[in-house]
């Protein structure tokens, strides 16, 4: 803290300063900004705004009033019951981010039922109808009457009214709380310059609802926090995502959230503004031992050295779109695309994009998914998205086959007067089977072997098959195995017959899970 007891100066780089600290920073940058072109003068006190510092000055009465001024503007509560930051400006300016900020910030930072004053979750009222595609979506919410941060005074100002080290709690530093109360000494403190920059983060922070299907370990929420080296650099970032629509605000997991937000900043154009373009990700949600309450149940670290990976997520994600879905009742809801999230996490970790689609093979309600995503997964590996040719030659044998395969079945359903879908379905689930439980190079050999054998003299493989060879060692047999999996999910149907059996002819109702969450 400066010298000069009628200030306080709050430096980005300052130490101590971690990730949540300059995103709370920021938030109080944008605050302060917008007060500016608003034209709000709070009483007693000023402020400079430099591009790594902000300096709050004050009279000789004391920083209370000024801070009191400060959070009465800054945290508000709108006509409808939706959280209001008046950096972000008014909920109903952009009600897609706004319903979402709502959700996620008592999803995270006010998930207790103590840090704010709000309706019975099991009573809900709020309402917002979106408008999507000629559709309308209905986002169902809890109405807030009031939240702690509107006093955040109080941990900044003691009785006589002078600066104090703030006790940090989970609101405003999610599971920064006490550990052990028996022993009273786990609790965590910061000193003004730091405590103030906290009280912020929620509003600097970048906010995603999370659909994941796959069973343990669900997160709902995803906070997202850029690194900031400019605060004028972050907050147009910031501004540009408010006007994001909802179809932007969903992903399908931790790490889909970190390249979502590298994505539409650069589909801004604002990419060069961050001269360190990184993020980290924490996703909140339920895990089946403490379902009351939100856990920290995910971390994730996504920086983008190259364009590359970036491509890659932006390919991904154009061909498995967000879904707008209407059922057979009438009600609409989004629908989720799983593969994603598999991307996204292998992009953050630096593997291979498909590596690991074997889990979404297995598991029963990923797998389910996966078929109406059949048709943006046959173009994704169409596209140069491989690393080796080798995998691109096993993904082609892996096609030819199984669509002579199917050959081979609509001759077998007319001879023995047979239902085709019911010999196809029959029959991809027994490849899938044999594949999934497939443990070392071994048994994939023998089951990849099998399967091309059935088909006869492949063509993708008649001058290529080395390139294929080193797939099956002990060292590669796992992506081996992916890339099977994937091409037996990917197949691009050369007819209407085969098009049939392999999506089914209905929609699938287990995709409506959390419609109106």
């Amino acid at each position: 803290m400066a010298s000069n007891v009628n200030q306080l100066e709050l430096d980005l780089f300052g130490f101590g300063m971690t990730a949540l600290h300059r995103i709370g920073l920021a938030g109080l940058w944008m605050t302060l900004r917008r007060f500016e072109d608003e034209g709000i003068q709070l009483p007693e006190g000023e402020w400079l705004l430099e591009n790594q510092r902000i300096v709050l000055r004050w009279s000789e009465s004391g920083p209370k009033r000024f801070l009191e001024s400060l959070f009465e503007q800054a945290f508000r509560v709108d006509g409808n019951g939706l959280i209001w930051f008046s950096a972000l400006g008014e909920p109903m300016q952009h009600p897609d981010a706004g319903v979402v900020l709502h959700e996620a910030v008592l999803g995270t930072f006010l998930q207790h039922g103590l840090t704010r004053k709000a309706e019975p979750k099991n009573k809900t009222t709020g309402c917002l109808a979106i408008e999507m595609d000629d559709n309308v979506y209905q986002y169902q919410y809890q109405k807030v009457y009031s939240y702690n941060h509107q006093k955040g005074v109080e941990e900044l100002v003691n009785v006589a009214g002078k600066l104090k080290d703030g006790n940090v709690k989970g609101w405003n530093f999610p599971g920064g709380t006490v550990r052990h109360n028996a022993f009273g000494v786990t609790g965590l403190s910061e000193p003004p310059e730091r405590m103030l920059p906290l009280l912020f983060a929620p509003v600097g922070a970048i906010y995603f609802r999370i659909r994941k299907y796959t069973s343990g370990r669900r997160p709902q929420f995803a906070l997202v926090l850029p690194d900031i080296d400019d605060l004028p650099s972050y907050a147009r970032v910031r501004w540009s995502l408010q006007r994001a629509r909802l179809p932007e605000l969903l992903v399908s997991g931790t790490a889909e959230a970190g390249w979502r937000v590298l994505a539409l900043i650069e589909a801004d154009g604002l990419l060069t503004r961050l001269r360190s373009p990184a993020c980290r990700i924490v996703s909140f949600g339920t895990v089946p031992w403490v379902s009351q309450q939100k856990t920290r149940v995910e971390i994730f670290s996504v920086k983008m050295g190259v364009r590359q990976p970036l491509r890659t997520y932006r390919i991904c994600r154009q061909y498995l779109p967000n879904r707008l879905v209407k059922a057979a009742s009438g009600d609409t809801f989004w629908s989720v695309p799983v593969t994603p999230e598999l991307v996204a996490s292998n992009l953050a970790l630096g593997r291979q994009w498909y590596n690991g689609f074997t889990q979404l093979m297995s598991d029963q309600e990923t797998r389910n998914r996966i078929r109406y995503e059949r048709r943006g997964l046959s173009k994704m590996v169409e596209e140069p998205l491989f690393s080796r040719q080798a995998e691109i030659i096993f993904v082609t044998a892996c096609h030819e086959a199984w669509r002579r395969r199917l050959g081979q079945l609509g001759e077998r359903s007319k001879r023995e007067n047979a239902s085709f879908q019911n010999l196809v379905r029959r029959e991809y689930e027994r490849w899938r089977t044999s594949l999934v439980r497939c443990k070392n190079a071994a048994s994939l050999r023998e089951t990849v072997m099998d399967l091309w054998s059935r088909s006869g003299s492949l063509s993708a493989l008649r001058s290529d098959w080395k390139q294929v060879l080193p797939l099956f060692s002990d060292q590669e047999w796992r992506l081996a195995r992916d890339l099977a999996l994937l091409a037996l999910a990917s197949y691009a149907p050369q007819s209407r017959d085969e098009e049939a059996a392999l999506d089914g002819t209905e929609e699938d109702t287990s995709l409506q899970e959390g419609a109106s969450a």
